[in-house]
């Protein structure tokens, strides 16, 4: 399995050997947009592999039950969208998107709009509803990007959950 490594805004990765425990900043500049994953050898001979984070926002594992539903660009004058909500869980979380975790056949396409309302786990249980646009669809998975037009620049809320 591998490891998970976060690279700075410099595109620099901390690189650390599971086995000797050494430790290497290393310049992955020329991976960005190309490739996510790399077997490294460390100079102990072990080799192992890498998954390479460029996010620019730290993104937090949930498991956080949520529903969607489908936006067709516009709602009601109610605000009440036609179509039903469906299920499904927040896997992981930024502040400036989120990974629905959805059972089963959906739907979706890349760059559908949606709504997504969730509670977080958090002492207050804020809940949180906000418009986010499908940016990549996986196996089980959409990752989506929040409408920044929907909601303040910053979410102090979110924010604060966020913190690690």
């Amino acid at each position: 399995m591998s490891k998970r490594v976060r690279v700075n805004s410099d595109n620099l990765a901390a690189i650390k050997c599971p086995h000797c425990q050494s430790m290497k900043l290393i310049s992955v500049h020329k991976f960005k947009g190309v490739k996510h994953s790399l077997k490294v050898k460390c100079t102990c001979n072990n080799s192992f592999p890498v998954a390479l984070d460029f996010r620019e926002r730290y993104r937090k594992s949930t498991n956080i039950d949520a529903h969607y539903v489908k936006m067709d660009g516009h709602l009601p004058k109610n605000g009440t969208p036609v179509e039903p909500h469906l299920k499904c869980k927040v896997a992981d979380l930024s502040l400036q998107g989120l990974a629905l975790s959805i059972a089963g056949a959906h739907n979706l396409q890349v760059g559908d709009d949606l709504m997504v309302e969730f509670t977080l786990d958090d002492k207050a249980n804020t809940h949180i509803k906000r418009k986010a646009n499908v940016r990549v669809i996986g196996q089980g998975f959409v990752g989506c990007q929040f409408d920044e037009t929907d909601a303040p620049a910053y979410d102090k809320a979110l924010g604060f959950y966020l913190m690690p």
